[in-house]
């Protein structure tokens, strides 16, 4: 069986010691490659190929989200997943930009942590409670700021088709629940994509979405 190739980027030697350690002992992943700054990640990874990019966000030199919009250039098959100790609204809202996978928090726990790296890598997204809820409190931020924004859908050539799936869904009644048990996917997917949706329709909730995804004929 092939190994879950991942590769990290912290700072931290000691951080990276413990995280090498935890993924080697499992026997579906492991680290095929570290680097302490965000320069060190760009050479590196222009030179390799990875599954999994663990990055995090604060570090000298290049930021996390600077590197991350990089690397993601050459590796465009790889899956990346922030791992922060900021649930800053602006960073998670960067990440979702430049296309990253995940975003969850250095306190989560050694379970939550390895269960993300799998979810990313199978193609899924992996928000934690915490970033979503700095989400949901952003948009309603950006509303209540520039009202007129989110009268400007931006979503009719953007959502993909699982987020078109997903809102035709919800358009019916179907609970994320239902959506996950009906997708296959974790309901914790299914909250990714809802936000997903929101972000790019600029509206603060998913009565607003589904009302412009019926004016732009998506829910036929």
């Amino acid at each position: 069986m092939k190994k879950i190739a991942v590769f990290l980027v912290d700072d931290h030697e000691i951080f990276r010691n413990g995280l090498k350690q935890l993924i080697n002992n499992e026997p579906d992943i492991e680290v095929a490659g570290e680097a302490a700054t965000g320069e060190d990640a760009i050479e590196m990874l222009s030179k390799t190929t990875v599954d999994v990019i663990i990055m995090d966000i604060r570090m000298p030199g290049i930021s996390g989200l600077d590197t991350g919009k990089s690397v993601l250039k050459d590796n465009s098959k790889a899956r990346l997943l922030f791992f922060s100790l900021f649930d800053n609204p602006d960073y998670v809202l960067t990440a979702l930009d430049m296309g990253a996978s995940g975003y969850i928090l250095k306190d989560t726990s050694n379970k939550i942590f390895l269960h993300a790296i799998r979810t990313v890598h199978n193609g899924q997204f992996y928000f934690i409670g915490d970033v979503t809820d700095t989400l949901v409190r952003k948009y309603h931020e950006q509303r209540l700021i520039s009202p007129e924004s989110a009268a400007t859908p931006l979503a009719e050539t953007s959502l993909s088709k699982r987020e078109q799936q997903i809102i035709r869904m919800i358009d019916q009644g179907v609970t994320n629940k239902e959506i996950a048990e009906n997708l296959g996917i974790s309901i914790r997917t299914i909250e990714a994509h809802r936000l997903n949706i929101l972000r790019k329709f600029q509206v603060s909730t998913i009565e607003e979405a589904v009302e412009n995804a019926r004016a732009f004929s998506l829910l036929a």
